[in-house]
């Protein structure tokens, strides 16, 4: 039977990244964003060891997504397959990186198949 988790990433005020998620076996599905956010998109990124990251490109693109307060973030879980650790960089309208005001929780969404 599937089983669902869920796990959290924080932005410290100030700091423009998240804190790191380590995959394991579970595959990420998605996440909830908090009720206020400075970012107007979010990045994802990858690690293999937990020190560096780098973005997820996709079909030449990086993966981002819009930074939607109080939303529920569909991704595409297949995208990050190979992925040890995940976390999201903060960007403003222009794309460029920015921080955010306040201390930001994200919750992220995870499954584990069986």
């Amino acid at each position: 039977m599937a089983q669902i988790k869920q796990g959290r990433w924080v932005t410290a005020s100030g700091q423009g990244v998240s804190s790191a998620l380590r995959l394991g076996t579970e595959t990420l599905l998605g996440f909830y964003t908090p009720a206020a956010l400075t970012a107007a998109e979010l990045k994802i990124q990858a690690s293999h060891d937990g020190a560096t990251f780098v973005d997820v490109v996709s079909n030449d693109a990086v993966l981002k997504v819009q930074a939607t307060s109080s939303a529920y973030i569909a991704l595409e879980p297949t995208k990050l397959l190979g992925a040890v650790q995940v976390r999201l960089a903060h960007l403003d309208g222009a794309g460029a990186a920015t921080t955010e005001s306040a201390e930001r929780v994200f919750e992220p969404v995870f499954r584990a198949f069986e």
